[in-house]
């Protein structure tokens, strides 16, 4: 049996000490679990951690190693409105595969699932909108004016959706579990902080920005949408 299914049976252990009516019971599955505990050296912490879960997205607006600043801008938004984190994960192009950035959030309970749903719904959404721009621009327009326009609006889109969303409250509980996650993730993954890129400098730029700020405060988002409701199709 691996640490992973200790952790398990000691967090069942657990639950079933701090749930059932019988003192006797509660007793005995407690001292199992600290058995377990010291037998394995697995600490309270280490147990406290299997409160924290991950989920990922089914993609991402940008499948570009170097992540452009609106991407980031959402993933951030993301994690205000449903009080997780998240980091970022890219698969190069391989001889028959294309590549691929996929979002993992993390956080208590079903929130990162929750989070994860919504994010793909925002991406969707938000390069709707970049698409239906863009293809209003003039057909003589430059490619890279187009794609530096097209950045421009999803980097102010997303400043608009601010308007959709309201932030939620972690508890300082949640935040030490999961900045004690986090390190876990640095030390097991080696996660690091790469630097986003930004949209370059065109013209047309500020246009751009006031389309994406007012498609942006458009932005449809469920907050009250559960995991449940994502398991049976319940949630649009």
């Amino acid at each position: 049996m691996n640490k992973e299914r200790y952790l398990q049976k000691i967090k069942k252990l657990l639950n079933l000490g701090r749930r059932s009516t019988n003192p006797n019971e509660a007793g005995i599955a407690i001292q199992q679990a600290q058995k377990l505990m010291a037998a394995h050296n697995i600490s309270a912490g280490d147990v406290d951690l299997l409160e924290i879960s991950e989920f990922n997205s089914k993609g991402a607006p940008s499948n570009a190693a170097s992540v452009p600043a609106y991407m980031a801008d959402l993933c951030l938004l993301i994690s205000r409105a449903f009080g997780v984190r998240y980091f970022c994960t890219h698969t190069p192009a391989g001889y028959r595969s294309t590549a691929k950035n996929v979002v993992t959030f993390f956080g208590p309970a079903e929130r990162p699932q929750i989070a994860a749903y919504a994010f793909d719904v925002l991406s969707r959404q938000m390069m709707n909108g970049r698409r239906e721009y863009i293809g209003g621009m003039r057909s003589n327009t430059k490619p890279a004016t187009k794609t530096a326009r097209g950045d421009t609006f999803c980097e102010y889109w997303i400043i608009g959706a601010y308007q959709a969303i309201t932030p939620l409250t972690v508890t300082e509980a949640e935040e030490t579990l999961i900045a004690a996650y986090r390190h876990k993730l640095t030390e097991s993954q080696g996660l690091t902080t790469k630097d986003t890129r930004p949209a370059n400098k065109c013209r047309g730029a500020d246009g751009a920005a006031n389309a994406g700020y007012t498609a942006g405060k458009n932005a449809k988002l469920n907050q009250g949408v559960s995991a449940e409701q994502l398991k049976i199709g319940g949630a649009a």
